[in-house]
């Protein structure tokens, strides 16, 4: 569906993005050189989390921005104190950027994953001090995943705290890049990512953690990490194979395995949310929608990686009701994340004067006018 803009206009709605990168300048130095000369170009919006990332949330039309540390944050550290006392201060800094822009900016808690205790330990500290949202790790730490037993204090301390927990894609193990990547590095981001995220939170299913930990939230990028379009397939495939695996392993090594008790479906609009960051495609969203439930689904745009402006272009002209945006844009988020909802007045203050105003300014037309040049660009490349 193609929106004017000035039916765009009449549509403006508050608008959250729930997977937003910055990072910390200490963490960029503690990175290895490859992993420096990937952030160099985005090192300076990755490091604001002031005047110039409000500056350019307002030139695109987004009111609130739930940040995260980019990935691996401190995951890949061997050094289990530091990845703590790291995770703490990064954690501070983000406190002390989202209070100086409180109706802005919320936060994801950055977590030592290698000391589940301490994970815990820091989510709650995080969220009952600092009010953040929930947590974001970045896929498995050291081969380890969210299935394994040693999580289970993190998973009941997130269950009773209410929060979620956002599971970030990483490069898969060593084994697995060696096996399938080695020599065919574009494929990891495009395709080994997805996999590996969607891989991660399958293994959660067939373990039962849904089942141990009913209420647990967890929150999963780009549109499902494909496990919407292989829902039909997955939904037999585990639950029958779970049966089968159980009854032929009586009395075996893994006869005490606690094993699903529901089908992925359930679990996917029970315990798991998906967001559209990085892809802003209507067909890929229409089949999301169509197997899920909408209130499932949430707005995200994964910047800077991704074009803010190209992210809020989807969003308004997404093929669904006017109420059905609200629930998208911001709705499910605020019953999600505890985000109180604007109120009337802020909600008219910000869709009139003053944020058409911004977006109508000269940087925001430049900023525009850049995206679309490099869409363009990208399109033609892709031909």
């Amino acid at each position: 569906m193609k929106v004017s803009t000035t039916r765009r206009e009449n549509l403006r709605t508050r608008v959250i993005a729930l997977e937003e990168a910055f990072m910390h300048p200490k963490l960029f130095e503690l990175y290895p050189s490859s992993l420096k000369k990937q952030y160099a170009l985005l090192y300076d919006r990755l490091v604001d989390v002031g005047r110039g990332r409000i500056r350019d949330m307002d030139a695109a039309g987004v009111d609130l921005e739930v940040l995260s540390h980019i990935q691996p944050g401190v995951q890949q550290m061997e050094d289990k104190s530091a990845a703590i006392s790291l995770s703490r201060e990064v954690n501070d800094w983000l406190a002390q950027a989202i209070e100086a822009y409180p109706d802005r900016l919320a936060g994801f808690a950055m977590l030592p994953m290698q000391s589940p205790e301490d994970a815990a330990d820091e989510l709650e500290r995080t969220v009952k001090q600092l009010g953040f949202k929930g947590a974001l790790i970045n896929g498995h730490t050291f081969g380890r995943y969210l299935d394994d037993d040693s999580f289970s204090v993190l998973l009941e301390r997130a269950q009773a705290l209410d929060t979620p927990i956002y599971i970030h894609p990483t490069d898969p193990p060593e084994a697995v890049m060696d096996a399938y990547y080695r020599g065919y590095p574009a494929l990891v981001t495009g395709w080994g990512w997805p996999t590996e995220t969607g891989t991660h939170l399958l293994r959660m299913m067939a373990g039962g953690v849904f089942d141990r930990y009913p209420r647990l939230k967890i929150i999963v990028g780009h549109m499902g990490e494909l496990i919407p379009y292989c829902l039909t397939r997955l939904n037999i495939a585990l639950t029958v194979g779970s049966w089968l695996s159980a009854d032929h392993d009586k009395g075996g090594a893994h006869a005490q395995q606690q094993l699903m008790q529901r089908n992925v479906s359930y679990y996917m609009k029970e315990n798991v949310f998906i967001t559209t960051s990085g892809v802003f495609d209507q067909p890929v969203f229409d089949l999301a929608n169509a197997v899920l439930d909408l209130d499932n689904i949430l707005f995200s745009i994964d910047g800077p990686m991704r074009d803010r402006f190209e992210a809020i272009d989807f969003l308004y002209r997404a093929d669904i009701s006017d109420e059905d945006r609200e629930r998208l844009a911001h709705g499910n988020a605020e019953q999600l994340l505890k985000i109180p909802a604007a109120s009337a007045g802020a909600a008219r203050a910000r869709s009139g004067g003053f944020s058409k105003r911004l977006r109508s300014s000269a940087y925001s037309f430049q900023a525009r006018t850049k995206s679309r040049i490099g869409r363009a660009l990208i399109s033609l490349l892709v031909k």
